[in-house]
């Protein structure tokens, strides 16, 4: 035993102040990206905001008639709603614009929802781009995030890298990738959890009964990409708001979405909002933003 200790000790010992090293620099680099995208002489105590951060669904309203409901419910607290919701948007650039529309914003918690443009059969040449643009496995680290940034740094003058070759996939084919959504939402819940703030994942809305051609181009996806929300709210540990499933308050779903089939009526926006207002309210996670506002 001890002849394996002396020559073992050295190495063991290297390692660990490597590990040591190389976690102090990854905490380092961690709370300087909070001091660098977090609100500065934000006044104290401030109110308790919300991002709603998603596609052309949340831009369309819900995010407003949730917070109604919040200051109905819970008055004693100073409710801020931010909508970020953005037509046409996917997980990946929802990932792009997060320290300008989420991080900026210094919210308590980000409700996010995509889907209906990642599972839709038309991608283009700056999907892909977006795609690879989301982290995942070792790149979530700010360490080697840097470590990248260097060596690109350094070798892009010299024409070192690899020229990015021209995608080759099936046509028609999802905006974005099954893994590449998966990667997208669990970056973007770890940068919501960075910024000291509560996640949140919605699955898509329903589609329509009726065929449309919104509706039959995500025949083959939407379930799919719904599982892969609950497989992402599931191994991260976030709450979950279940927006697919048909509802169950007897409000015909007819009523609920416009003629192609996928966007929501004034109605629609009005039973999500008490979707996500209901679901969590069950989960707690309203009383306890209230009563973290209180302290």
């Amino acid at each position: 035993m001890l002849r394996w200790w002396r020559s073992w000790r050295w190495p063991l010992a290297a390692i660990l102040v490597a590990a040591a090293l190389t976690t102090a620099a990854e905490l380092a680099l961690r709370s300087r990206y909070r001091r660098h995208v977090l609100p500065r002489g934000a006044p104290a105590p401030g109110p308790t905001t919300l991002v709603a951060l998603g596609d052309s669904i949340t831009a369309g309203g819900w995010p407003a008639l949730l917070v109604e409901r919040l200051r109905a419910v819970h008055p004693a607290v100073t409710w801020r709603m931010v909508n970020a919701g953005l037509p046409g948007d996917t997980a990946p650039r929802g990932y792009a614009r997060f320290e300008r529309d989420v991080a900026a914003a210094g919210p308590q918690a980000a409700l996010i929802a995509f889907g209906l443009n990642d599972c839709y059969p038309a991608r283009h040449g700056m999907d892909r781009e977006w795609e690879l643009s989301a982290p995942n496995g070792l790149e979530r680290s700010y360490l080697w995030r840097a470590v990248q940034a260097r060596i690109a740094r350094l070798a892009r003058p010299r024409d070192l890298l690899p020229a990015a070759a021209p995608e080759d996939v099936p046509q028609p084919f999802p905006r974005t990738s099954a893994a590449g959504f998966a990667d997208a939402l669990a970056a973007l819940v770890a940068r919501t959890r960075t910024i000291g703030a509560r996640p949140v994942l919605l699955t898509m809305t329903p589609l329509a009964d009726a065929e449309t051609e919104a509706t039959r181009s995500r025949a083959a996806t939407y379930t799919a990409y719904n599982r892969i929300i609950r497989t992402v709210a599931a191994q991260a540990r976030v709450p979950l708001v279940e927006l697919a499933q048909h509802p169950a308050d007897g409000i015909p779903l007819a009523s609920l979405l416009l003629p192609d089939g996928v966007h929501l009526t004034a109605t629609g926006q009005d039973w999500a909002a008490e979707q996500v207002f209901r679901q969590l309210a069950a989960a707690g996670f309203w009383q306890t933003l209230a009563e973290e506002a209180a302290r």
